[in-house]
C-alpha cells in the first residue's frame, strides 16, 4: 500500500506534537535547561575565556623568560665585579708583565742585565753578540718578536753554573737554545751560551 503525503504529514505532525507535550513536563524542562546551560557555558569557555587563558599563558612565559634574562645578567655582573676585584689585586704587579715581555727589543737593557749577572756571580763577561733587529716598518703591531744573542763568560765551574741559572731565571722571557763549556788559551773555563729573548711590538 502506497504512503501518501497526507499520511506523512500527519505522522510528523504527531511527532512534533509529542515533543511539545514532552517539553511541557517538569522534568523535560529541567533537563533541557541544564543542557542549554552547559552548552552556553561551553560556548563562552571556548570563544571568550580561551583567548584570555592563552594571553595569560603567554604572559607567564614572558615573565619566565625575563627572569631567566635577569638571572643571566646578574651572573655576568657578578663575573665582571669579580674580574675587577682580581684586576685591582694584581694591578700593582702589572709592571712585571712589561719586564717579562717588553714592548720593544730593549737590547741595551738586556746587555746591562747580563753584565750585572756577571758581577753578581763573580764571572767575567767575554762579550755579547746579538742578531740584527727587524725593521720597524716590517713589524706587525701586537706580534711576538725575538732577538737572538750569544755570550761567553769565564770563571770557575760553580760560578758559571750559577750565572747560567741566573740568566735562565731573569724576569724577561729568555729561552736558552744551547750552552757548552770549553777551556780558552789562558787555561780559563769558558761558558758559551746561545739564547733568544722575546718582545711584543706595539702599544699596550
Amino acid at each position: 500500500m502506497a504512503i501518501t503525503w497526507q499520511d506523512e504529514y500527519y505522522r510528523y505532525r504527531r511527532y512534533f506534537f509529542n515533543i511539545r507535550q514532552f517539553y511541557k513536563g517538569k522534568k523535560a524542562r529541567v533537563y533541557t535547561e541544564i543542557v542549554l546551560y552547559f552548552l552556553t557555558t561551553a560556548f563562552f569557555l571556548f570563544f571568550a575565556i580561551r583567548p584570555t587563558v592563552l594571553t595569560i599563558s603567554e604572559l607567564i612565559k614572558k615573565i619566565k623568560d625575563q627572569r631567566l634574562i635577569a638571572q643571566k645578567l646578574e651572573e655576568k655582573i657578578n663575573a665582571l665585579n669579580l674580574a675587577q676585584q682580581e684586576l685591582r689585586a694584581i694591578q700593582d704587579n702589572l709592571y712585571l708583565v712589561d719586564q717579562a715581555l717588553p714592548k720593544d727589543s730593549q737590547i741595551s737593557i738586556l746587555i746591562k742585565q747580563i753584565e750585572f749577572l756577571g758581577i753578581r756571580n763573580n764571572v767575567v763577561i767575554e762579550g755579547v753578540q746579538y742578531s740584527s733587529l727587524p725593521l720597524k716598518d716590517k713589524i706587525q703591531e701586537g706580534k711576538k718578536e725575538e732577538v737572538k744573542f750569544k755570550t761567553g763568560v769565564s770563571g770557575n765551574y760553580q760560578d758559571l753554573k750559577n750565572f747560567l741559572f741566573s740568566l735562565f731565571n731573569l724576569r724577561r722571557i729568555i729561552i736558552i737554545d744551547e750552552f757548552g763549556f770549553k777551556v780558552n788559551k789562558e787555561g780559563n773555563l769558558v761558558l758559551n751560551i746561545g739564547a733568544k729573548a722575546f718582545f711584543l711590538e706595539g702599544e699596550r
